[in-house]
Order: C-alpha cells, then structure tokens, then sequence
C-alpha cells in the first residue's frame, strides 16, 4: 500500500486526519489478514474483483472460507467498513492513473 500518497490524496479530498489513519489501519489489518496480499497487486490483477468477492454476505462466503483463523469481523456488520476502506483506496489509484495519464 502506497500510504503516504493515500493519506496525501485523502487530505487533498477533506477527509479528517482520523478518518485517514482509520483507513489505512483497517487497510493494513486487511492484508494482514488476507495472508498477507499486496493490495496494489490485486488492483494491478484484477481490480478488486477478488478482494471484493471476499466481502460478499457479510464474509460468508466461499472465498473468504479459505483463509482460515483470520482475524476480521466476518459475519458483522463491521466488516463493511473494511469493504468502504478497499473503495477508497480504489479511488486512489484511479485518480492518480487518471492524473498521470493526463
């Protein structure tokens, strides 16, 4: 995860500095948690489409079953705000493949 630049890019967006370091921590926990996946990486594969199917019903899911032990709030309503902090940084990256392609 590009952090720096994300939380440069929520700032320019007026997203508070806790908001910002809510974000990135639910970002870090998730990849943690996700066997250690490089969020860029699957943005560069597959634009989230796998990483999204993880947070289909909540995390229930047979995907998300798969990775055993894992330590996210799957099932609760919760895990959503996991699913918002993948969007967000997904809107990073778009707008800076936008702004450098300009």
């Amino acid at each position: 995860m590009n952090e720096i630049e994300f939380r440069q890019w929520l700032s320019n967006n007026n997203v508070s500095k806790k908001m910002q370091s809510d974000l990135v921590s639910r970002l870090k926990r998730f990849e943690k948690a996700i066997k250690n996946c490089d969020i860029d990486e699957q943005y560069r594969s597959d634009k989230y489409k796998y990483l999204f199917s993880l947070f289909e019903n909540k995390g229930i899911n047979r995907n998300m079953s798969k990775f055993k032990g894992v330590d996210l709030p799957i099932g609760k309503y919760q895990f959503s705000i996991f699913k918002y902090a993948l969007n967000k940084y997904r809107q990073f990256l778009e707008d800076a493949a936008t702004s450098t392609s300009e």
